[in-house]
């Protein structure tokens, strides 16, 4: 696997995908990790004190020294400001397992479409040929990304608990894409 250090931006047509920045705190916050309606189908709570969100950027911030993480801010052209996150969560047998999330002001104007093609691009740039990724069934937004981007769907799994910060059952969908 290659490290992405030397990847600090990812541009589209309308995005850049940037690394974390300690001013990231108070928009990641205000933006999407306080809001109960993006994380409903995440595996962590919303942020209701923005002393959370501190210590999570504080913590990205720490891993990117890591070659096993790769994180990107996603900004609209022209601001810096953070409108989602998209990162590799896990590594499952050696395939990157990605996760994303998205200000729910930004819904349903293809960005996370457009970032989640040019993350999957810079994961097959890296060198892997295998790509995983899981959505709760009831994220039908997500699931529709997922699909648009070409991931492949493989099975549904139910898990006695979601995460360890949320700890009700769940269905999942699992998808791959292969390169």
């Amino acid at each position: 696997m290659r490290n992405n250090n030397g990847m600090n931006e990812l541009i589209t047509s309308r995005l850049i995908l940037r690394k974390v920045k300690l001013s990231d705190i108070e928009p990641v916050f205000n933006n999407w990790a306080n809001d109960p309606e993006v994380t409903k189908y995440l595996t962590w709570l919303p942020h209701h004190d923005i002393g959370v969100t501190e210590m999570v950027v504080k913590d990205w911030l720490k891993q990117e020294g890591n070659p096993k993480t790769i994180r990107y801010m996603i900004t609209i052209k022209g601001s810096d400001e953070p409108i989602g996150a998209i990162d590799v969560v896990d590594y499952i047998d050696g395939a990157p397992e990605i996760g994303y999330c998205l200000s729910r002001k930004c819904w349903n104007k293809g960005y996370m479409t457009e970032a989640c093609k040019a993350f999957i691009k810079l994961l097959f740039d890296f060198g892997f040929t295998k790509i995983l990724i899981e959505a709760d069934v009831r994220n039908i937004g997500s699931n529709r990304v997922i699909e648009k981007c070409g991931f492949a769907f493989t099975h549904k799994e139910e898990k006695e608990h979601c995460s360890q910060l949320k700890p009700e059952p769940v269905t999942v969908n699992w998808y791959q894409l292969i390169k």
